[in-house]
C-alpha cells in the first residue's frame, strides 16, 4: 500500500494506492464497500469510487459507486461488478448482481448491463483501429451501427455505407471526437472499410432503434399545370401548328424537357426500387 509492503490488516486512507504481488487483497470500507483485488492488480480507492490501473477487481457497493479503469467509468446504485482489463484496450464488466451503466468519461454512454450479463468495451484512449459487426440501419439522415452481442450503437461516418443498410456487416475504422447527432449512438466512428457479413436480419434492431433496413426512396413530381392556363387550338387539317416562344424557348421544347426530367426520375427511382433488398429474417 503507497508502496509499503502489507502483511495482515492495515489501516486504508481516502485515496491510497494498493498494489497485489502473487496474492489479491480485500478492502473494507465504513460505507459497506467490499473491494477484492486479484494478484497483479493495482487501483486508487476512495469512499466512493476506485480507480482501475491494472488487473481486476470485484466491487460489492450496497449503493451509489463509480469505478473508472482508463476512458472508461461504471456507476452502479447498488451492485456486485466484476471488472477486468483482458488486455491494455479492453475493459470486461460483469454485472454479478444489480444492474450497472458504462460510459466514457467524458460522459457518452456505452451500454448498461442488466443482473447476470456481461461485455468487454473498448479503452477507446489507447484504441487506433476499431473493428466493430453488427447490423447498419439508417435513421434521421445517418447511419448506426448495432453492435452484435452488445449494448453498444455507433453512429458511422465514411463510404460504402447506403450499398449496405439493412445488412450484417463487419466495419473497420476510427473513433471521431466529433459527438453522435443520431440517437442512441455513443460515438461516432470514421469509416475506413466495409465488409458485408449476411444480406439482411437486421429487422428486429431496425425496430428497437426506430430506424430503417433501406435507404429512402426518392420522390418525383410529376409536372403540374399553370393555373389559367388554356389548350391551344387544334391545328386545322394540312396545316402546321404555331408554337408561342418565350424568352427564345418554344413551350413545346419545355413540355418535352420536363417530361424527359420526369422520365428520367422515373427510371431511376424504378432501378432504385428494383435493387432493393428485402429481408424477412430478424
Amino acid at each position: 500500500m503507497e508502496g509499503s509492503r502489507i502483511w495482515g490488516n492495515a489501516t486504508l486512507f481516502d485515496g491510497a494506492k494498493v498494489e497485489t504481488g502473487t496474492a489479491s487483497s480485500e478492502l473494507m470500507l465504513r460505507n459497506g464497500v467490499k473491494v477484492q483485488l486479484a494478484a497483479g492488480s493495482s487501483a486508487r480507492i476512495w469512499a466512493n469510487h476506485l480507480n482501475l490501473e491494472q488487473g481486476s477487481g470485484q466491487v460489492t457497493a450496497p449503493g451509489h459507486f463509480e469505478i473508472d479503469a482508463g476512458e472508461i467509468k461504471v456507476t452502479t446504485g447498488g451492485a456486485r461488478l466484476l471488472v477486468a482489463f483482458t488486455d491494455p484496450q479492453l475493459l470486461q464488466v460483469a454485472a454479478l448482481s444489480g444492474t450497472a451503466q458504462v460510459l466514457r468519461t467524458r460522459g457518452a454512454v456505452m451500454g448498461s448491463l442488466a443482473a447476470g450479463s456481461n461485455h468487454s468495451f473498448g479503452n477507446f484512449a489507447l484504441m487506433q483501429t476499431l473493428t466493430r459487426a453488427g447490423c447498419l440501419v439508417y435513421k434521421e439522415g445517418g447511419f448506426l451501427l448495432q453492435v452484435d452481442d452488445s449494448p453498444e450503437v455507433m453512429q458511422l461516418q465514411g463510404p460504402d455505407l447506403a450499398a449496405n443498410v439493412g445488412n450484417r456487416v463487419e466495419i473497420i475504422g476510427t473513433r471521431a471526437t466529433t459527438a453522435a447527432t443520431v440517437a442512441p449512438a455513443s460515438g461516432v466512428l470514421v469509416v475506413s472499410s466495409v465488409a458485408p457479413r449476411s444480406v439482411g436480419g437486421c429487422l428486429t434492431v431496425a425496430a428497437a432503434l426506430n430506424a430503417q433496413t433501406s435507404m429512402p426512396q426518392p420522390t418525383t413530381a410529376g409536372a403540374k399545370p399553370t393555373p389559367g392556363a388554356k389548350p391551344p387550338a387544334p391545328a386545322a387539317q394540312g396545316q402546321t401548328p404555331k408554337v408561342a416562344k418565350t424568352g427564345g424557348m418554344s413551350t413545346g421544347a419545355k413540355a418535352a424537357i420536363i417530361i424527359a426530367v420526369a422520365g428520367g426520375g422515373g427510371a431511376g427511382a424504378a432501378i432504385a426500387l428494383s435493387s432493393k433488398k428485402s429481408s424477412t429474417s430478424p
